[in-house]
Parts: structure tokens; sequence; C-alpha cells
């Protein structure tokens, strides 16, 4: 349960990483690099494998999966989520593999977050199907104070609970 930037080298060493939650098994990074989808996240362990997680690791990642969007609901009236574990880069850039979920809250409809019209054009859909195209991907449009404050209002919230 970290309040301050952190340098995480699981993901890339020049990017700091904001934690909402660290056990002994588990961290909840807030993608601070990317928020194309207020509320994105990263639950990532040190294990290589998903055969490698404990019975007691899977009730930890649900429950963590859980409480994220509780937050997300309440925090940016989040409509849906994506939670999914690709770890095909490691093998890619030649680096161990962690196992890491990705969880994305999907929005139907317009929200004003921070005071900025935001809208999810993407909703309903695969949201990686449009990622590497510059001209049809889902836009980050906040800067790096308002994804600071993004983290603050989200780390206020789930510290609640935990």
């Amino acid at each position: 349960m970290y309040d301050k930037i952190i340098l995480n080298k699981r993901f890339n060493k020049w990017r700091h990483n904001m934690i909402l939650y660290k056990s002994n098994n588990w961290e909840v990074v807030f993608v601070d690099w990317c928020q194309e989808f207020p509320g994105q996240c990263i639950i990532s362990c040190d294990k290589e494998s998903l055969s490698d997680l404990s019975n007691d690791d899977w009730v930890e990642l649900g429950i963590l999966e859980k409480e994220l969007e509780r937050v997300c609901k309440k925090l940016f009236n989040a409509t849906m989520f994506n939670f999914a574990c690709l770890m095909n880069n490691a093998y890619k850039d030649d680096k161990k593999p962690h196992v890491h979920f990705h969880f994305i809250p999907r929005y139907n409809g317009e929200r004003i977050i921070l005071n900025k019209k935001y809208k999810d054009k993407h909703f309903g859909y695969n949201l990686w199907k449009w990622s590497l195209s510059k001209f049809k991907s889902q836009k980050d449009i906040f800067t790096k104070e308002e994804k600071l404050k993004i983290y603050e209002m989200m780390n206020k919230e789930f510290m609640k609970n935990n």
C-alpha cells in the first residue's frame, strides 16, 4: 500500500508506476503511462505461469479484481470490465515471463471525469482490435497531473477496504 511513485522493474525500467496495493503475492499497479480507460490497472505477481498460482493466489486475485470494480464503479461510473492475461511479449522480448492481468474498465456513453468529456469510443468491442491504429485507437486525454489525481482518488477509495 504505497502512495508514492516507485520504479517497477517488472514492466519497464524507465516507467514509474503507482502502487495501489501490495501483498506477498500480488501488487496492483495504476497504469500511469496510459489512462485510455480511466482506472486501468495491472495486477501482477512474480509467478511465471498461471499453473504456478496457488488456490490462495486465485482467491486473493478475485478479491482484488472485485475491489477494483467497486472503486471504478463508484468513482467513474464504469459500465463493465475487461480482465485479460496476455504474457506473449515476455517471450517475444526474451524476458522472463510473469503472471499479470490487465484490468480495463469500459464505459457505455459519455462521462465527465476531472471536468473533461470522456467517451470509450469502442465500447462493446475488443479494445485491442483498435489499439495498433493511430487513427482508430482510444486516445489518452489526461495530462500527467490529471493521471496523478485519478491515482490519488483511486488510492483513497481503495484504501477504505484494505
